[in-house]
């Protein structure tokens, strides 16, 4: 809480969940993504492209499905800080009206 000489604390929790639909938005894009090296594995018959392209192909698919399920998680954690927010702001303001110092 802020002290007497100090600005009260203001959170935009419309711009937190904003921030945290487009992050779950960008998840999803980034999940979709197909790392095309499938297509190339097929590029130099009789050698052992085919199976490095597998292999990268694996790497870098399982690392995209990673960082969009971080993005998931950091968006979750961002939506969670604004619903803490508003439900604090509302507990005091409730608080505040019950003793009568807000009507």
């Amino acid at each position: 809480m802020a002290g007497p000489n100090e600005p009260p604390l203001g959170v935009d929790t419309e711009a937190l969940n904003t921030f945290a639909n487009t992050l779950r938005g960008e998840s999803q894009t980034i999940g979709g993504l197909q790392s095309g090296l499938a297509d190339a594995a097929g590029a130099l018959p009789g050698t052992q492209w085919s199976q490095s392209c597998i292999q990268a192909r694996d790497s870098v698919d399982q690392a995209l499905q990673r960082i969009g399920a971080r993005l998931t998680t950091i968006a979750d954690g961002v939506q969670q800080a604004g619903k803490a927010v508003e439900l604090t702001d509302q507990q005091f303001g409730d608080k505040l009206t019950s003793i009568g110092l807000r009507t």
